[in-house]
């Protein structure tokens, strides 16, 4: 009942919504303190904040903001357009404040149109740009964008600091350690509740001003020990594709007392926005997580309105799965990728490497392989290393570009791109590729074979570079301990291979590939490096990498690492010999090399061959590729499952598909022989039945036949069509249920199409 009275004494000079907010919030300071988050963020549901949706959910606090951190750190997750963000200020505050207000007053900041020129040509650009007969932006346009912050921008982050300081945040560089449990003082004289945040419409450019913005995090240690401590962070936005969107400013409010988070981006110009229009924010209450935005005048535009809605079916479920997922503690694991480079600079790098290369390269690729894979893969990688080398040249105070070797380098682009920049550099591969006739003289490509032994040292060279370089990914570490004192290596560990066989899991617990990294790492601390890791941002699902730039040991100390080493290869050597699998390749490598047991540091290593056998099942014989084909028909035959197909417009007849059946009950029912077929390819069954795409339908490891498809709803080009045989027509018991006219496939010799003046028949 007391509880009651407090709501019902308003002062009669309350006459307006904000009026009442502000006293129902303060009398709300009243009630216990277990009850207060949860009728402040009832007051505003029912005043000014509209609620969008609020999803149940048993979590605590601390779950709460371990997902808010997930999000708030790498938003790249769910927004793909989001290369990252950069924090330029971070202030902190113990002093309530009226979030309402304060959204209200930075959304006049991000939203004010400061009339500069030059900016505006940007955002022109940006925009236009997303037309594919304008031009993109250039190699100087894109270190003008990212390099330092526009004059609006600037202008922005002074409006936004001023409103943040009235509101009791201070600069968290200014603050010492044994000031974090004291209450933080005010930048400046705070006048009262009602005049806080105001007059924010005009505002002065500042002039020259710089922003010091390396490596400010959040303090969310802080965050989770005092529950009184406000944040507020200012941030860049950074765009993964610069053709569409530029980077713009965000502001984060985090308030640990009222148990919610809110976004508020600026305008970012005319253009398409890399971030949703609006503000929102989430609550946590003890029901769950709720999403709610201040309504304004803008709120009821088609924008908006779209941003909000996104936010609710793409950010809110994650920020409940996460909750769910994180510990009790709060605590979660730093699984971030690009840790060990500046966001900004990698952003800045990366698209004008992208612009420099990637389209040349994609025209003129003369491989087989996906040129948009590799060419853009690689040149994410050499925007690494190219930033890992520029911190290390500034920390060793070097003036000379770094060197480098790739080992396996494959198609050669890694080396192409680094040595274009300035890095001087060699290529050795197995096998030659048709690309590197397309490379300039001066790119460094060699074809040979890489045996683990003296004869192959590179003590020339600075770094060593292992880009999946699968069988020598162990041997890297070794080679660069043994080349010189100085040499360091760089490897992205993809197939697991030991020194002289595939690798073995030791521990059941781990996947295979973690348990590889695991074993990569310990090469590199045997050898004496301090090794470092880090996730590449490439189009791959091995991109962990592994870096040894500092050694443990001193000079006068290697031969005691020697040693080390080669016991360590030894012993996994021996041990390996063991196996049935490589006794008779141990035996074979060993008879050919026992002169030579000085040079060679394994007597089981086996180069790779140069041209490797196609095991994708395509090379089976086509008697056998064809029975295991009917032996799989037959199969799924056996249960009936009738269809209507369309044979034309509004046309139908009735067909038995046949039934659905799982691989391994394939597999199962198979005779050994079909099996031992299988087995040497290295796909199986499963990339048999890929292969014949026309034939089965694969999904979620279960098979069943397809339905044929007419001609007019077929996405295949016309020089296609009737070239091949009907596999229903000749096989199926029920035949094909398209008549020949719509069949994309032959019915019969006679209806084959001639290809190049001959008949293709199979």
């Amino acid at each position: 009942m007391v509880k009651v009275q407090c709501f019902l004494r308003t002062p009669a000079a309350i006459e307006t919504s904000k009026q009442l907010y502000k006293h129902l919030m303060k009398e709300c300071r009243k009630l216990p303190q277990d009850s207060q988050t949860y009728y402040r963020h009832y007051i505003r549901q029912i005043t000014m904040e509209k609620l969008i949706e609020e999803l149940p959910l048993e979590a605590f606090p601390s779950q709460f903001w371990g997902a808010v951190k997930i999000y708030t750190e790498k938003p790249h997750i769910i927004n793909r357009r989001i290369c990252g963000t950069v924090n330029l200020w971070i202030g902190v505050s113990y002093e309530n404040f009226s979030r309402e207000n304060m959204c209200r007053s930075l959304g006049v900041v991000l939203s004010h149109d400061f009339d500069i020129e030059e900016d505006k040509n940007l955002q022109t650009q940006a925009a236009s740009s997303t037309d594919k007969s304008k031009c993109d932006y250039d190699v100087k346009n894109v270190e003008t964008i990212f390099s330092t912050c526009s004059k609006m921008e600037l202008a922005q982050i002074e409006g936004i600091k001023n409103i943040l300081c009235k509101c009791g945040f201070k600069n968290m560089q200014d603050i010492g350690a044994s000031d974090w449990n004291e209450n933080v003082s005010p930048c400046e004289t705070r006048g009262n509740e009602e005049d806080e945040c105001k007059q924010c419409g005009e505002f002065q450019l500042p002039s020259n001003k710089t922003l010091k913005t390396s490596h400010l995090g959040i303090p969310w240690e802080h965050l989770l020990d005092t529950k009184t401590l406000k944040i507020a962070v200012i941030r860049r936005v950074l765009p993964k594709h610069l053709k569409k969107f530029i980077p713009l400013i965000e502001v984060v409010l985090i308030d640990r007392d009222g148990e919610s988070v809110s976004y508020l981006a600026g305008s970012g110009g005319s253009g398409p926005s890399v971030v949703p229009r609006t503000n929102y924010s989430f609550t946590f209450t003890t029901h769950g997580i709720s999403l709610s935005f201040f309504e304004d005048d803008g709120s009821t535009s088609p924008e908006v309105r779209a941003g909000v809605v996104w936010v609710q079916k793409n950010i809110l479920p994650k920020l409940i799965k996460w909750t769910a997922e994180v510990l009790e503690d709060g605590k979660v694991e730093d699984r971030g990728s690009l840790k060990l480079v500046n966001i900004q600079e990698y952003n800045q790098l990366y698209q004008q490497l992208k612009m420099k290369y990637g389209k040349p390269l994609v025209k003129m690729w003369p491989e087989t392989t996906d040129p948009l894979k590799h060419v853009y893969e690689d040149i994410a990688i050499a925007t690494y290393l190219i930033l890992i080398w520029q911190q290390e040249r500034k920390k060793k105070q070097l003036t000379s570009y770094q060197t480098f070797v790739d080992l396996g380098c494959g198609n050669g682009l890694l080396v192409y791109i680094l040595s274009s920049e300035g890095h001087q550099g060699l290529g050795i591969d197995i096998k030659k590729r048709h690309i590197w006739d397309t490379f300039p003289k001066h790119i460094q490509l060699k074809e040979g074979a890489i045996e683990p032994s003296d004869k192959n040292l590179f003590p020339e060279f600075d770094w060593l570079i292992g880009n999946h370089s699968d069988e020598l990914t162990p041997w890297i570490p070794v080679i660069a301990a043994k080349s010189k004192h100085t040499t360091r290596f760089f490897v992205i560990p993809c197939c697991a291979h030991d020194f002289d066989c595939r690798y073995r899991r030791k521990y059941a617990g781990r996947s295979q590939y973690s348990d590889y990294l695991e074993y990569i790492k310990e090469v590199g601390i045997v050898c004496g490096f301090d090794v470092w890791q880090d996730k590449l941002r490439i189009p791959s699902t091995k991109r962990i990498c592994l870096i040894g730039q500092e050694r443990t040991y001193r000079t006068r100390d290697a031969p005691q690492i020697f040693k080390n080493i080669n016991d360590f290869i030894r012993k996994r050597s021996d041990g390996d010999s063991k196996n049935t699998e490589n006794q008779e390749s141990h035996a074979n490598v060993k008879s050919q090399i026992k002169n030579h047991h000085d040079i060679f540091w394994t007597a089981n290593f086996k180069v790779r061959e140069a041209v490797q056998p196609v095991r994708n099942c395509t090379q089976l014989e086509t008697s056998v590729r064809e029975d295991l084909v009917l032996t799989v028909a037959k199969m799924l035959m056996e249960k009936k499952h009738v269809v209507e197909v369309e044979i034309s417009q509004n046309n139908f007849v009735t067909w038995d598909r046949g039934g659905r059946m799982t691989l391994s009950d394939i597999a199962k029912r198979m005779e050994p022989q079909q099996l031992l077929a299988l087995k040497k390819e290295c796909g199986g069954l499963q990339t048999l039945l890929k292969n014949h795409k026309h034939i089965f339908n694969i999904l979620h490891g279960e098979a069943n036949l397809q339905i044929p498809i007419p001609i007019w709803k077929a996405k295949v080009p016309s020089s296609r069509i009737k070239t091949k045989p009907c596999w229903f027509y000749v096989s199926h018991i029920m035949g094909c249920p398209l008549p020949s006219q719509t069949c994309i496939y032959a019915h019969g010799d006679a209806d084959l199409k001639e290809v190049n003046g001959t008949i293709i028949s199979k």
